[in-house]
Order: C-alpha cells, then structure tokens, then sequence
C-alpha cells in the first residue's frame, strides 16, 4: 500500500555495512534505492569485503550512493558509517536484509510526530533458515524496563535521531568496541543509561535474513557472553535504582523474587522479567 510521504523535504542518511555479502546485496540495495521516500544519503562501509561486494555496490549509478572502505573491523566500520551521515535521521541496515518499500517513510513520520524518541524501531519478519514474527513493546517506559532481559529494538530497523547522538556525544563512537558481537544490545542499554527515549511503530517494516552465516550462529557462546556482560551492567543499574527508591517497598519484592528462583519456582526469564515488572512500575512513579 502506498504511504503518501509527508515528510518528503526531509534529508535522511541509510548506512549499511558490509563484509563478502556478495550473495544478497543487490537485493538489500535495491529495496533502499526503491523506497518511496528519495530524500536519503545510502552510506555504504566495506568492511575489508574479499568477494565481489564493492564491486556490486559500484555497479549502481546512483548519485545518492557513498561508498567508504575500511580494514576489516565491523564495530569501526559500524561506527565510521554512522560518523559520515549527515542526514537528520539515520537509519542502518543490514546488507542480506529486504526492506518494506514504506520503511523510510513510516520511520520518519514516526519520529516527525514522536519529538521525545530519540531511537526508533519497528516490527519485522524473518525468511531463509526460519519464518518468524518479531515484535516488541512499542511504549518508552516497557521498551527500557524489558531491555533487562532482551533487546526491544531490533537493529535491522533501527532509526537513530541523529541530534539526539550529537547532544550525547555518541555520533562520532555510537557503538561499543569493547562489546563485539553483541553491539546492538549495548547500545541501547548505554542509551537507557543516558535518558535515551525509544519507540517501536507496531508495523513490519524489514524483511530480517535468518541464514547459518551469521555471527549469531557461528559464535553463539562469545555472543552469550557479551550479551550477559551487558546485562550485567544493567541489571546492577536497575537493582540500584530500586533500593535507592522506597527502599522498603522495593527490597522485600526484590527478596520474595529471589526466592522463588532459588526455589526453582520461576526460571531466569521469569526472574529477570518479575524484575522488569519492578523497574516499569517505578519508572511510571518517578516520570
């Protein structure tokens, strides 16, 4: 269905990093050149490509098209992605995905008419090795009290406000060295941490890939541990919070969740999610 684009004037950057993704990428360049949204940069990093990646990427003569190439180092190219973009909104891709034709436009009239979200996502499903349905919570406050226990928003449809990264001085190193493999999860605890708002527009909007190549698969336990490091993190931050905050009401709930993990009456998710239940309520009493 077509989405009449009432945000046509706005300037806006895709970025898109790519390593030996010669199979898919010219289906992923063409579903972002094909947009019905035009006014957009295409950023493209080449992150140290051996196949025919940047040659596929330069066999289109397309003036919106920048093409940068880097070492191979996928959190720096990530990052010098980002730092190129000039656009007032950016969005990244992911080079072996398929976008909705309307993603562009969806996003930008989401952030148009949602001035406090700073990070914006959307629903998305997944072809290839699995069919899925992705959803998430669409409301800031869910979004922040169940990071605790998963990402809740999606990276292949991730839209960064880009003032919002300059006022935060993340725009130059958005995402984290440190956490390799599991950069998308960090990011957005690092940006909750911040005061970062989020939003999900309740729409699929991304055709996700699902393929045995992907780092979530090849090195699953190294992305575990990243993933529970940057948990970790977080999970320490939201106790805190809690105890510092009616000590009395919050520590007795805390204790009695405890409890009945140890007693093996809930399991970590139930645990970690009980936990997020405490954090949203408190959110809704200090906001």
């Amino acid at each position: 269905m077509y989405i009449k684009d009432n945000y046509k004037d706005i300037f806006m950057s895709a970025v898109l990093t790519m390593h030996n993704e010669e199979s898919y990428l010219d289906q992923c360049i063409e579903t972002v050149l094909n947009q019905d949204h035009e006014n957009f940069e295409f950023i493209i990093v080449d992150d140290g490509s051996t196949d025919r990646s940047c040659e596929i990427a330069e066999s289109y003569h397309d003036n919106r098209i920048k093409l940068y190439r880097n070492r191979q180092n996928y959190i720096k190219s990530l990052n010098l992605g980002i730092s190129k973009a000039s656009g007032k909104y950016i969005a990244h891709i992911d080079a072996d995905d398929m976008m909705y034709k309307s993603r562009f436009t969806e996003q930008i009239r989401y952030m148009e008419e949602h001035s406090d979200v700073d990070i914006s996502g959307a629903f998305m499903e997944s072809f290839g090795r699995l069919n899925i349905d992705y959803t998430a919570p669409t409301e800031n406050l869910r979004i922040v009290s169940d990071l605790l226990w998963a990402v809740q928003i999606f990276h292949p449809v991730m839209m960064f406000r880009t003032s919002s990264l300059i006022t935060h001085h993340m725009k130059e190193q958005l995402y984290n060295p440190q956490c390799p493999l599991c950069e998308d999860y960090d990011l957005l605890v690092s940006s909750a941490l911040q005061g970062m708002s989020f939003g999900n527009i309740p729409k699929k909007l991304v055709h996700y890939r699902l393929s045995d190549k992907q780092l979530t698969c090849a090195k699953g336990k190294q992305v575990k541990y990243y993933m529970l490091q940057t948990r970790k993190k977080y999970y320490d931050y939201i106790v805190s919070s809690l105890l510092n905050h009616h000590k009395e009401n919050y520590k007795p709930a805390i204790q009695s969740l405890t409890d009945r993990y140890v007693r093996k009456e809930i399991n970590k998710n139930g645990y970690l999610q009980g936990l997020s239940d405490l954090y949203y309520q408190y959110l809704t009493e200090v906001r």
